[in-house]
């Protein structure tokens, strides 16, 4: 009877199709809204295989318009304009290779390669987490909490209390609603969960759930998110459906495996390419590396500008302390 190698499995599109849909289904993005499928993002990421960057246009608002005009018999209207402008994501380039040896397998009876195969899709979702999280301390590192087109509030002062998300979201003004979910570290769901509040949080003797809930906003739990435990100060981040562009770019071979057969070592290789992106800040840095920024670079303020009306960005980064 003859075994279905690792390397049979890894190197066939179907491996590639069923990793990425996989990784969108199992990503706190997607499952909170935080990020959606866009048609057009698609195409034009799939169009970019050997670019840099992802150009993403869009028409700004006409919050700048003058005023309306009152009709007037034989009196023609002056016509306003709508401007467009371009938004870039970067596309990051990454890889990874895992090692188990011919050793590892005949000690414990099972097969490391197999195992590793499984967790690809967990690790690199948790790779995209800390990448969002550099993204975001760029972004916002612009946000000066004094600017009054800030979308930073820092309540860190004080100790948390029950308002404080509210007036997070009050940063968006009357667009404060479409701010939908909400990512903080775990240690803060948990300070949460003890305020008197009515919030429905979620609590393990319920049963399974998809994703807690705080004043009518899902709670995405992220241990990457930061967190200080000798000062208690954390950082929240609010959301807006679609406010990530979270996109695959077509890598040329996205897995594949090797073999070192001096060493008895099976190797399995994993290529990714994706832009991930809070849209309205436009990346106008440079990386010192053709596969895209480093996390270091994605994180550094003077590499974002931002390109979008302040209220049409939907995200605001709130910071806390918890006792």
């Amino acid at each position: 009877m003859s075994m279905t190698l690792i390397a049979d499995l890894v190197q066939t599109p179907m491996f590639a199709e069923y990793f990425g849909r996989q990784m969108i289904e199992q990503s706190f993005l997607f499952r909170s809204g935080i990020a959606a499928q866009d048609a057009e993002i698609a195409r034009r990421c799939a169009a970019s295989v050997s670019g840099k960057t992802v150009t993403l246009p869009f028409f700004n608002t006409l919050d700048s318009a003058s005023d309306d005009e009152v009709l007037e018999e034989d009196t023609a209207l002056t016509p306003d304009k709508i401007d467009a402008a371009t938004d870039v994501a970067v596309i990051c380039r990454r890889g990874k290779a895992f090692g188990a040896t011919d050793l590892s397998a005949d000690l414990s009876g099972k097969d490391p390669m197999a195992q590793i195969a499984t967790q690809l899709v967990s690790y690199w979702n948790k790779m995209h987490q800390k990448r969002l999280v550099s993204v975001l301390n760029g972004v916002f590192g612009r946000n000066a909490a004094a600017d009054s087109n800030s979308l930073v509030l820092d309540l860190s002062a004080n100790t948390m209390g029950k308002t404080d998300i509210m007036l997070g979201a009050q940063k968006l003004g009357d667009r404060k609603l479409e701010l939908t979910a909400i990512a903080m570290h775990s240690a803060v769901e948990t300070y949460l969960s003890g305020m008197d509040t009515n919030a429905a949080l979620y609590r393990a003797s319920e049963g399974a759930a998809t994703l807690p809930r705080y004043n009518g906003r899902d709670i995405v739990v992220d241990d990457n998110m930061p967190y200080n435990p000798s000062t208690g100060v954390a950082t929240i981040y609010l959301f807006g459906r679609g406010a990530v562009a979270y996109n695959p770019v077509p890598e040329k071979v996205p897995f594949e495996t090797d073999r070192e057969k001096l060493k008895g070592n099976d190797l399995l290789i994993s290529r990714t390419a994706s832009i991930l992106h809070l849209r309205g800040y436009k990346w106008t840095g440079e990386a010192e590396k053709d596969g895209g920024p480093t996390n270091t670079e994605l994180a550094t303020a003077s590499n974002w500008t931002r390109v979008y009306d302040p209220k049409e960005i939907r995200a605001v980064k709130l910071l806390v302390k918890i006792a």
